[in-house]
């Protein structure tokens, strides 16, 4: 009877944890979500607001430069938007906001950045990281030299950006261009020793010794003409995109996007399940009612059991037959009340640290 009552408390319990009681997640439940390290330096990259543009596509450094060369000559009194996220930036044609850019010279200045890891080169390149992680992992080293002769800035009164925010042809543009570095650049590959400032790019093999061979990826530009430039407009030869200054439109979500590798996690939706507080409240309660009950019937049961056993020994069985029947039907009853206050005692102690956590 023992063993009956047993079987019948472990078929209770795997009810209960495969019935409808606990929830389950369906394949609706479960998106992609991207955990890659590229993708995470990526994101961490979401904070520039001064991304260099050397490594930019040249289709789209080429599109900046002629709207750039047609807000300086004063053809297109409008603002350039672009959409970034992360190690991604994009021109959005149909933002277009008024606004107005001059072309401010300055003093020709150079700089050098070393990059000698896939950390540095997220952070500093975000825009070009991924097409150049395999050169740097086999050459060890980037430098980018690059040489700056002014600035084409916005006039900040004249833009309006709470109607940047509110136009609907704006809806995907997360920043307007504030201001853009003009110059020339040139980026290297491979070599020995630091990079400083000062560095010129017309004679960047003098000074340093190199025991890795350089070599030569990209450039823009040319560096010594960088001083031609006049009040009214960069020289020709030194005009290129350096760098970006972005001015974030307001109410704007930034987000980014991957194509990697993928781990499954739970989906945050709209009309979300029920909190699991709520679910594990409910179970604790059916469990304890269930405990309740077993604990009292359990205790009835032996109840009754020990008046049979007070009818055997007091009264009024005359047979051996009458006796060993009421004997049988005494332990039958005792097991059961035994059962009962066993199941009954499990639930409960289940039960109560549910109905714990659930609280929280």
């Amino acid at each position: 009877m023992l063993r009956t009552a047993a079987l019948s408390l472990v078929a209770l319990f795997g009810l209960g944890c495969g019935g409808a009681l606990v929830p389950k997640l369906s394949s609706n439940d479960l998106q992609v979500k991207d955990y890659s390290p590229g993708a995470a330096r990526c994101t961490v990259a979401l904070s520039h607001s001064e991304p260099l543009v050397t490594e930019w596509p040249a289709s789209s450094k080429v599109r900046l430069e002629a709207l750039l060369n047609e807000t300086i000559a004063n053809t297109d009194n409008t603002a350039i938007a672009v959409s970034y996220s992360g190690c991604e930036l994009r021109i959005v044609d149909e933002c277009r906001p008024t606004a107005a850019y001059d072309w401010k010279k300055t003093s020709v200045s150079r700089d050098a950045l070393e990059i000698q890891d896939a950390d540095d080169l997220y952070a500093k390149l975000p825009l070009g990281a991924a097409s150049l992680e395999g050169t740097l992992k086999r050459s060890g080293r980037l430098t980018v030299m690059t040489t700056a002769a002014g600035q084409i800035k916005m006039k900040r009164e004249s833009l309006d950006l709470d109607a940047v925010s509110k136009n609907a042809a704006c809806n995907t543009a997360t920043h307007i261009i504030g201001s853009v570095t003009i110059g020339a650049f040139k980026m290297k590959a491979g070599g020995h020793g630091s990079a400083s400032a000062g560095v010129n790019i017309g004679n960047a093999g003098g000074g340093a010794s190199t025991s890795r061979e350089e070599e030569s990826l990209r450039e823009a530009g040319v560096d010594a003409e960088c001083g031609g430039a006049t009040d009214e407009k960069p020289h020709q030869s030194c005009r290129s995109p350096l760098q970006l200054f972005l001015i974030p439109i307001p109410n704007r979500t930034i987000s980014s996007t991957f194509t990697t590798t993928a781990t499954l996690t739970t989906k945050v939706s709209s009309d979300p399940p029920p909190p699991k507080s709520s679910t594990m409240r409910t179970v604790s309660y059916i469990l304890g009612g269930l405990g309740i009950a077993g604990l009292g019937g359990g205790t009835a049961s032996y109840v009754v059991s020990n008046g049979t056993q007070s009818h055997i020994v007091n009264g009024p069985y005359n047979t051996t037959q009458e006796i060993l029947d009421a004997q049988k039907s005494m332990a039958t009853t005792r097991s059961i009340g035994v059962a009962g206050l066993i199941s009954g005692g499990l639930m409960l102690g289940i039960a109560i640290p549910l109905f714990i956590v659930g609280g929280k």
